[in-house]
């Protein structure tokens, strides 16, 4: 945990113990809240990142693999501008 061996947590303690006396339970009940609080927290921003990273700036979601999300748009005739014919050489 930390790095920090039997001798450096015991410090810790009967320095805890020092600093808050009779109210260390609460203390520490307090804190392990925050530290539970801050990991539901991150966990919940993760999730949502890993959400948003599965999805196209559309909105749509994308297939992982390794198309781009224009060829996943193939529409099959191409609706967004007439065909450009060129005149026929005489």
């Amino acid at each position: 945990m930390f790095g920090l061996g039997p001798i450096e947590l015991v410090v810790i303690g009967a320095i805890a113990v020092m600093l808050y006396g009779k109210r260390l339970p609460e203390v520490g009940k307090s804190v392990g809240q925050t530290i539970g609080d801050l990991r539901r927290q991150f966990s919940s921003l993760q999730r949502e990142m890993d959400i948003s990273s599965h999805l196209d700036p559309r909105g749509t979601p994308s297939r992982r693999s390794g198309r781009r999300s224009d060829d996943l748009l193939d529409l099959g005739d191409d609706r967004s501008a007439p065909r450009f014919d060129p005149p026929p050489a005489e």
